[in-house]
């Protein structure tokens, strides 16, 4: 039995991350946690632009090098946001603990059912994410060990500094090799608890679907039955609470990464484009990776949100298919009621404007493509 947030499945892999950071539940002991991790990042960053202003002349170089920069940007990003709206994500997190417990101390055998397999797959996916992200970093800082010429696994520059002397470049490449490590817990866990917490959104929705399935029958009498609705719709008050709190949270920030992820796509495949600039086949192997990189990241989002859309649609075929012809009028009333409401959408919208589903996935990658061929008709003139 869960007796913390760090405990759920859905979300304490990341919570505990979060907490040994400093970034969520910071005690006086362990605030200085949080500046010791993001600092050091921001400064590497900011190192990455010195050396993007260097890179004008080649193209590609330039192009995989933004990739990076804007990736570890918007770790910082995703990281600073959390920081700032903490309390708002610790109050979110309260509220899904309450809502798990409640799901789980109602004693309903197939509520518990869902919920678990819920958190087997957040679980998963958590951990997937956090090893993937760690072993890609791995695989950029030995990468550079192999090339003929010194380079650093992230580009990075100062003013009036040659990276590539010695010591310099020795020490700069002992500073990045933590990286592994700090970028995984920056960059994955906000993409994880997003996952999780609409996970849990669409185990609570099915759950919904399941409870709506038990009215009706002649063995119930009036009361019973409408006992049953009105506690349908309490559990879809709950719900709809709980997505908005989340469209609340994460709104902004999906909405920024929709844009660099977007152009980054399109600076890749136009990278993949201008081929004959591309002396290593290595190069073309670590371009394609990335772009997958940024696609798996861009479906995870689309995909989870898209779930919610799709359970809500269930719900409100649920409630169409409740005998009501069985009722009174005043269940026949409140049903109606019901009805109408879950006709709402119930979704999570990218800066309150677009909807996060997976027809929004497809425009957003056809608006990266359409970018790319326009990049590519005019620099084939």
């Amino acid at each position: 039995m869960a007796t913390t947030i760090d405990d759920i499945g859905l979300v304490g892999i990341n919570v505990r991350i979060w907490r040994y950071m400093a970034v969520l539940y910071p005690t006086p002991g362990t605030s200085w946690r949080k500046f010791a991790f993001v600092l050091p990042v921001c400064a590497m960053n900011l190192m990455q632009f010195f050396y993007l202003l260097r890179m004008w002349s080649d193209l590609p170089a330039f192009l995989l090098n933004l990739f990076f920069f804007a990736a570890i940007f918007n770790s910082l990003m995703r990281t600073w946001l959390v920081i700032i709206k903490r309390r708002e994500f610790e109050k979110f997190l309260e509220e899904l603990f309450r809502l798990y417990r409640w799901i789980l101390d109602s004693g309903d055998e197939y509520s518990r059912t869902i919920l678990l397999e819920a958190e087997r797959e957040a679980h998963r996916l958590a951990v997937f994410n956090l090893t993937a992200s760690f072993l890609d970093i791995v695989g950029a800082l030995v990468f550079t060990l192999f090339k003929d010429e010194r380079s650093h696994p992230f580009g990075v520059a100062l003013p009036l500094l040659d990276m590539t002397r010695t010591p310099v470049y020795e020490i700069f490449y002992l500073l990045q090799i933590p990286t592994p490590l700090l970028l995984s817990v920056l960059y994955m866990p906000f993409v994880s608890v997003f996952a999780g917490f609409a996970l849990f959104g669409r185990a609570m929705l099915r759950i919904l679907v399941h409870k709506l399935s038990l009215i009706g029958g002649q063995q119930q009498d009036a009361g019973a039955r409408y006992q049953r609705l009105t506690a349908c719709i309490r559990f879809y008050i709950e719900v709809l609470g709980y997505v908005r709190n989340l469209n609340n949270l994460v709104n902004l920030i999906v909405a920024i990464e929709a844009i660099v992820f977007g152009s980054i796509i399109c600076s890749l495949l136009f990278c993949l484009n201008i081929v004959r600039s591309i002396t290593s086949p290595t190069q073309i192997v670590s371009i394609v990776m990335y772009i997958l990189t940024m696609l798996y990241v861009l479906y995870t989002y689309y995909n989870r949100a898209n779930d919610l859309v799709i359970e809500n649609a269930l719900v409100a075929d649920a409630v169409y298919n409740v005998p009501w012809y069985e009722g009174n009028m005043r269940f026949r009333k409140t049903l109606l009621i019901f009805l109408m409401q879950t006709q709402c959408p119930l979704e999570i919208r990218v800066g309150n404007v677009y909807p996060m589903t997976l027809a929004m996935f497809q425009s957003l990658l056809n608006a990266s493509y359409s970018y790319f061929t326009m990049l590519r008709g005019v620099t084939n003139k």
